[in-house]
């Protein structure tokens, strides 16, 4: 059962690298052979009780997706180990801004180090903070009190404290620790989330951002109970288990097939222009040859708001589709496409071969003559996320709107307009059936905060729309 369900997890986050990455619809394919080649060929040995955790956890920033495949992940954690792991949740408490009565603790420095070396250092991380009355902290000893928050589980064979700590046990531990500090403090991304209702059907519609940061997460009860409501989670396009046939067939459609490269499809100059973004970008000069220029064009958007195709892959590996997507699969909830792969490929890839040239120019040339004031697209994406994160629907929808000022407006159209008449439509289907049904839908942040889009069209229909804070 693990392996199956690891296999579905990393093939879902290859897919979050072949498929929609940003608010409008970037794809990866320059690294696609590459992050297929990277994709790991046998299941990392992952206990069946960590799974969920470690689903959650792993989005904290708390300790990176390479210890999965270092092979060490079921043996002793070390103190290099140990130690990182225990800064980076003292980092992750310290952004609930609480006040500290108590520098971090260091992890002890010992050569075995035990569950309780870890429960205990865990312990002293999260009481060096002048805790509200909800955490309960009381006479209970560190160990009692961890237990009792469900921190620690324990086995038929009891707590084992005195059992060399796997790295698998401690991250799950130190997870569990994140998620109840976060929710005992009422605390976590809130999201863009909009609960739309008509007589026993409810939407629970949250605004995504495809490429993420630990910022994001852990997230609030609130959009983890909404969630946990529904009947099904609606997607744009299933990127984590979706048909192998489709996926297949959107990245066919980024490529030439008839033997001609990019460089016989697009003008000498556009193409020379092309190598000088991919040198300011630090790319190799022939990267794109193989794909499209709509391809290209989406491909290099991601550059321009990540320093490396690595800080690509884990940002899309914490994007707020997949996590979901994730979730859905391993708590076994349906999971339904409002679009699907296929549609999407074929809505980017059938533009004018004219049309999709002028606009990777228009994208060339703000990568190697930018203007003076234009804004930098990775410090303006990264508001987004924080925006995101802090629920601020003002805020977002301000910034998303004044960057718009500088889309085309065929690429406006393609990626927004009909999209969301057609997206308004299907969801007013779910409101209409008969009976009850609770369904969560998780969409572009765009198609919901953009004036005219999705939300106003259900507002405009007549349904009862609320934003929750």
């Amino acid at each position: 059962m693990t392996s199956t369900l690891w296999r579905k997890w990393s093939r879902g986050m290859a897919g979050g690298v072949l498929g929609i990455a940003t608010i409008l619809s970037g794809i990866l394919p320059v690294r696609a052979d590459e992050a297929q080649s990277q994709a790991p060929a046998a299941a990392p040995a992952i206990s069946p009780w960590s799974v969920q955790t470690l689903l959650e956890g792993e989005k904290y920033g708390i300790f990176p997706l390479s210890w999965y495949y270092d092979g060490t992940f079921q043996q002793p954690i070390g103190p290099d180990k140990f130690r990182s792991l225990i800064q980076a949740t003292a980092a992750k408490l310290d952004a609930l801004e609480l006040p500290k009565k108590a520098s971090a603790p260091s992890a002890e420095k010992t050569e075995s180090i035990t569950r309780e070396t870890v429960l205990r250092s865990l312990y002293d991380t999260l009481t060096r903070y002048d805790l509200p009355e909800t955490f309960g902290i009381g006479k209970d000893s560190p160990i009692d009190y961890l237990q009792k928050k469900g921190i620690v589980e324990g086995t038929d064979r009891g707590l084992e404290l005195e059992t060399p700590s796997t790295v698998e046990q401690a991250a799950v531990l130190a997870s569990r620790l994140v998620e109840y500090a976060y929710e005992t403090a009422d605390a976590g991304a809130k999201g863009l989330l909009w609960k739309v209702t008509k007589g026993n059907n409810t939407l629970y519609m949250l605004g995504s951002i495809h490429l993420g940061i630990p910022d994001m997460y852990p997230m609030r009860e609130s959009v983890k109970d909404a969630f946990e409501s529904a009947d099904a989670l609606f997607v744009e396009a299933n990127l984590a288990s979706g048909d192998p046939a489709d996926m297949a067939y959107f990245q066919q459609q980024t490529m030439y097939d008839d033997g001609t490269t990019l460089k016989d499809h697009v003008s000498a100059q556009t193409y020379e222009k092309l190598q000088q973004a991919a040198g300011k970008l630090n790319l190799p000069v022939q990267a794109f040859d193989a794909y499209k220029p709509w391809a290209v064009t989406n491909n290099l958007s991601l550059f321009t708001l990540m320093d490396s195709p690595e800080d690509i892959t884990q940002a899309a590996t914490l994007g707020v589709d997949m996590y979901f997507l994730h979730k859905a699969i391993l708590t076994g909830k349906p999971i339904q496409e409002l679009e699907g792969v296929k549609f999407q490929g074929d809505l980017l890839s059938n533009v004018p071969p004219k049309e999709q040239e002028k606009e990777l120019n228009q994208l060339l040339d703000t990568i190697v003559t930018p203007a003076a004031d234009a804004p930098n697209p990775a410090k303006q994406f990264k508001q987004w996320q924080l925006l995101w994160a802090d629920g601020d629907l003002d805020g977002f929808t301000k910034s998303y709107s004044e960057s718009l000022q500088s889309v085309p407006n065929g690429s406006m159209q393609r990626l927004l307009g009909e999209r969301d008449k057609n997206m308004a439509k299907k969801l007013s289907d779910l409101l209409e059936k008969e009976g009850e049904a609770t369904y969560f839908v998780v969409v572009g942040a765009a198609h919901y905060a953009t004036k005219g889009m999705v939300i106003d069209l259900l507002k405009q229909q007549g349904y009862d729309v609320q934003f929750v804070p």
